[in-house]
This record gives structure tokens, C-alpha cells and sequence, in this order.
């Protein structure tokens, strides 16, 4: 992730604990876009110092524009990190053209450029025969290749520049010379360019997958100081390095072209990736889904990923907490986070209007301490990278299923939603029935990461979820320790499409307080239009914290059904009951 930015662009600044940069021959005024929830706290520390802030320029849609000096920047940096436990928080402009340009930019409607494709997941034996392959040692390798072989990565000096040129030695070899396969460099107005290998797609090259990280490293102390960047970003170049690996080993042909990208200038305010998605949108190049990998090598946390829910698409979001459960060993865990404005290169592409998912090594208050110092070395993440194999094996699964195709000796999907057997669609959030819904017809329909939470307890978006919004949630207790449905699965026994007079299984998971007085009432509804809710059964789940519960029912009639999930603490059964723990969504699909 990155830290600062003097230039002519708009820049992100970011989380390690920062040092007074060294002073500057002039100390010119520099403009900056900040949230207006961060500003109190910035103002007061500032103030704490005998420093007094100018009144914002402007102030729109939860963001501020005003002047500071340049010299003051690092400063600003430190009390992001230290007073609000941000990895970002506010970009630099060069003008206060720029700053008021960036805050109409963040409060408009933000419109999407790429067109809509359904995220399923269908790919099971191509994705399976590539995660077979994927090597801790490879990904080892990578690291420490990287974060040894220069003093430092910085986007502006040679050795930036010899990172990327040796990396694209390194992914000219992985194709083997494959014809439909080119390794090239992005070249920019400063001296490290970003590397892209590009797979051609066979029958749909015009619709294109991204994934990406970033090459460039930074010492936030100095600007000639050493930046080794093992996790931040060498872990995410190299969990995308052994993801291209194990496809072009197995023989995968993707049906979507798939650019793999690292990112040069991430550090001093997205430079790169802002360049090249920009490049992408003025194009039309139509991005349809992209993958963004910063740190995956250091666990800080009791979950497995941390899933960023702020600038980022929440229908690929749910696709990726799909990949996690089918694909990723079992016990796998994951907890939603936001991570801040522009905090990483996924918001570049967010900006342009292309659909972004970025899953993390931690959440944002305990990731790597020693990330933009000396200190960030693969010994300090015990020598190994067996954090990044995880991360690297989801690469593979979204290249799978978002890029679709096969591998040597499989048949590839359809790859659009519903038209085959086998395709468990990924619902989106339906805004006319106010709940998750699955609009193609296929072999099951999945809420992915929709439902979330309860109430405002948790990061539960959309609430209450439930048709017409007709049954609210109970507020009371708290997220992961009271009472929550998480998430709700329907598909059919035989793998083949919904239809009436198919047996179904309804997987349900819950977050429970109490196995002897939580209660799960699950529902269907043969009219999501116009529910009338039927009980399949009241179940108990097997102990506390998440639990998973099925059942069973057969379909009835009608092309458009629902189920809902009552989730409550004792009380009766009901499709909306009314306790203060109490937990009610709906899943909303297509029937043929």
C-alpha cells in the first residue's frame, strides 16, 4: 500500500508510522482531499503543534478540500496512522483545480463503463486441476527475489526500473512461448514501468479480467533509504506471479483475455494503475472484473482474508467469498473491512468505473507494522510464504471463474449466467424487491457476502433485506457475538437448473449465540412478487459462533421464488418475528 505523492496527479498516503520528511529547498502550499470525518482530528493535532489549518475550500459527499504546506504532508501521514488507524486518508494535488475536481468527482453518482456479466461458478475441474499446482516455494522465491536483489523498488530511480525489467524476464519465461500469450512493459513519465502479461481470450477476447498488484517499494523515513517491500507489495506480485504460473502449466485457455499487472508508483499515490486504467476507460477496453492483491503474506489476524467493501464492486465481492467457500480449504475464514479513500490500486480502477475486489491479509489495525521500513523482509514473516499460497490459490479461482475457459483435457463452462447445469449464481441486490436476487435461471443461487451482519450491527449492506422491506431486523447485542444470518445458498441436488419439481438444498449460515435457545425458521415462497411464506422447518444450530445449517424442500411452481431465514432468540416460529436479536433476509432467484 502506498504513502505519499508530489506530482502533477491526485496521490494516496498511507499507514506505516511515518517520519518528518526532510526539508524541502522551498516549502510550497499543496492542496488536499481528506474525509470530513478524519478533518477534527487532523485539525486538533496540528493545533497541538502551532500549526493552524486553512478552512476547507469546499466540503461535499464526506469529503474536504484545503491547502497545507508540503512540508507538512509526512506530518499528516502520522496522525492518519497514529490518531485513526489508517492506512490512507487523503490525496495530494498539485492545484486547488485538481482538489475541488476530486471531491465532485467522489460525491457524483458514480456510473460503471464495463458492461454487466453474471459472476457464477462453474469451473470446478479447470480451477481444481490449477490450484493442484500452486507452490509455497515458488511464491518464496518470488519475495525474496525481490525484496533482495534492490535496495529499493522506488517508482523514480534505476533499480525501480531493473524490478520491473527482470520481472518481465521472469513472466516471458512462465509463457513458454505461447502465441497467444505477450509479456510487455507500460511505460510511464517517470522511470520504473508497469509489467502486463496478457492471455488472449478464445471466444470472448473483448471482455477483460485484471490481476494485479504493485511492483514499486518505499522507506517512508527517507527517500534513498533501503525498501526491501517483501509483504508491501513483493507478496502480491508474487501470489500473481505463481497464479499466471500454475495457468500456463495446466494448459489455460481463458475464454475472457486476462491481463496479470504489476503496478509501478503505487507508493506515491496509485500512479501506475491510475494510468493504466484511465487507459483502459478513454479505450473502451470493457474491464470486467479485477482482482487486487496488496500484502498477502503477513497474518495479522484471526481471519483469513480481510474483504474491503469500500470502493470496490459488492457483486464481485460476494463472487470472492463464494471462491473462498468452494474453493479455499475448509475452516477458511474471512470478515468484511473498509480500507480508506484510495487506499490501494483497486480504487484506481473504481474511479474509472470498472468493477474492483480486493481481499487482504489482515484487518486495518493489525496488518504488518513493519510495511515502508527497513524491516519489511520475508524473515520477518518467519521466512516463508505460506500466507500467500491462500491468496494465490483464490487468484486462480477468480481467474477461473471470472475469465472462465479450461484447462488441458476440460470442457469449458458457459460463461454466461444460467445457461448450463452446474451454474450457482451469485445474487446482486435487487433494488425494486429491496433484496438479494438472482435473475438467471441456473443450478443454484448464492446471497455471497450480501446479508452479512444484522441490522446495523455489522456490515450488513442493504438492510433489512427482506422483500419489500417489510420485516426489520432487531437491534440489539452485538455483531459476532449475538445472533446474525451471514449468508443463504439454494441449489439443486442433481446439479442441474432450478425447476419446479426439483429437490433443493438450502445451506444457511448463521453466527449463533446459544445452540439450545437460538432457532432457525427457514421459509419458501412460490411468488417473490407476492410472498406467501411456507415453513419448511425450525432447526438448531450445532454449537456458537458460525454455523452452517441445511434443509431440504421441493420447488414449486412459479418462475420467480424466494426463501427467507429467520434467525431468533427463543420465541415461536415466525416468517418475521419481532425479538430484539432477531435476524430475518430473504434470496430471492429464477425458476425455469
Amino acid at each position: 500500500m502506498g504513502m505519499t505523492k508530489f506530482g502533477t496527479v491526485a496521490v494516496w498516503l498511507a499507514c506505516a508510522a511515518p517520519a518528518f520528511a526532510e526539508a524541502p529547498p522551498t516549502d510550497k502550499e499543496v492542496w488536499i482531499t481528506i474525509g470530513t470525518d478524519a478533518l477534527p482530528t487532523v485539525r486538533s493535532s496540528f493545533k497541538s503543534l502551532g500549526v493552524e489549518l486553512p478552512e476547507s475550500a469546499r466540503e461535499k459527499g464526506g469529503v474536504a478540500a484545503l491547502r497545507i504546506r508540503e512540508s507538512q504532508i509526512e506530518k499528516l501521514a502520522g496522525v492518519m496512522h497514529d490518531k485513526l488507524n489508517r492506512c490512507a486518508g487523503f490525496l495530494t494535488h498539485d492545484s486547488e483545480e485538481k482538489a475541488l475536481a476530486e471531491v465532485e468527482r467522489v460525491s457524483a453518482p458514480q456510473q460503471s463503463l464495463a458492461s454487466l456479466i453474471t459472476y457464477n461458478i462453474n469451473n470446478g475441474p479447470s480451477v481444481n486441476a490449477m490450484l493442484g499446482g500452486v507452490q509455497e516455494l515458488n511464491i518464496r522465491n518470488t519475495i525474496n527475489s525481490l525484496s533482495t536483489n534492490w535496495t529499493t523498488r522506488r517508482y523514480n530511480v534505476q533499480t525501480g526500473a531493473d524490478a520491473a525489467n527482470w520481472l518481465k524476464t521472469q513472466w516471458t519465461t512462465i509463457a513458454n512461448g505461447r502465441t497467444d500469450i505477450s509479456v510487455a512493459l507500460f511505460t510511464h513519465t517517470w522511470l520504473q514501468p508497469s509489467v502486463i502479461a496478457t492471455i488472449t481470450g478464445t471466444t470472448l477476447p473483448n471482455e477483460v479480467v485484471v490481476l494485479g498488484g504493485h511492483l514499486d517499494s518505499i522507506n517512508q523515513s527517507s527517500s534513498t533509504g533501503a525498501a526491501p517491500g517483501a509483504d508491501d507489495d513483493a507478496s502480491g506480485v508474487a501470489s500473481i506471479t505463481e497464479a499466471f504460473r500454475v495457468a500456463v502449466a495446466n494448459g489455460y485457455k481463458p475464454a475472457r483475455t486476462v491481463k496479470f499487472m504489476a503496478y509501478a508508483g503505487e507508493e506515491v499515490g496509485l500512479y501506475g494503475s491510475d494510468a493504466i486504467a484511465k487507459w483502459h476507460s478513454t479505450n473502451a477496453v470493457n474491464v470486467v472484473g479485477v482482482l487486487q492483491l496488496d500484502m498477502t503474506n503477513y497474518k495479522g489476524s484471526s481471519y483469513d482474508f480481510g474483504l474491503v467493501t469500500d470502493n470496490t464492486n459488492a457483486s464481485l465481492n460476494a463472487l470472492t467469498v463464494n471462491l473462498i467457500s468452494t474453493y479455499l480449504p475448509a475452516g477458511t475464514t474471512y470478515t468484511n473491512i473498509t480500507c480508506g479513500y484510495a487506499c490501494s490500486d483497486h480504487a484506481s480502477w473504481n474511479k474509472y468505473g470498472f468493477p474492483s475486489t480486493m481481499p487482504f491479509e489482515a484487518t486495518m489495525t493489525t496488518d504488518n507494522p513493519k510495511i515502508h521500513t527497513t524491516g519489511d523482509t520475508l524473515s520477518f514473516m518467519g521466512g516463508n510464504a505460506n500466507n500467500s499460497v491462500k491468496f494465490a490459490q483464490l487468484a486462480v479461482a477468480f481467474l477461473g471463474e471470472v475469465a472462465k475457459g479450461a484447462t488441458t483435457g476440460n470442457t469449458p463452462p458457459p460463461t454466461g449466467g444460467g445457461s448450463g447445469g452446474g451454474t450457482i449464481n451469485t445474487a446482486t441486490f435487487d433494488a425494486t424487491l429491496k433484496a438479494p436476487k438472482c435473475a438467471a435461471a441456473g443450478a443454484g443461487c448464492d446471497s455471497g457476502a450480501l446479508l452479512t451482519g444484522r441490522a446495523a450491527l455489522g456490515p450488513e449492506v442493504n438492510k433489512p433485506n427482506t422483500i419489500n422491506a417489510t420485516c426489520a431486523d432487531g437491534t440489539s447485542g452485538a455483531y459476532q457475538s449475538d445472533e446474525s444470518n451471514e449468508r443463504l445458498k439454494i441449489s439443486t441436488t442433481d446439479g442441474t437448473n432450478l425447476a419446479a419439481g426439483k429437490q433443493v438444498t438450502i445451506e444457511a449460515t448463521v453466527w449463533s449465540y446459544s445452540a439450545s435457545t437460538d432457532k432457525l425458521d427457514l421459509y419458501y415462497a412460490a411468488n417473490a412478487n407476492s410472498p406467501t411464506w411456507t415453513l419448511i422447518g425450525t432447526y438448531s444450530p450445532s454449537g456458537t459462533g458460525s454455523q452452517t445449517i441445511s434443509a431440504t424442500y421441493t420447488l414449486p411452481t412459479g418462475s420467480l421464488q424466494a426463501i427467507r431465514a429467520n434467525f431468533r432468540y427463543n420465541g415461536m416460529a415466525s416468517p418475521c418475528s419481532s425479538g430484539g436479536y432477531d435476524d430475518h433476509d430473504d434470496l430471492v432467484f429464477s425458476v425455469q
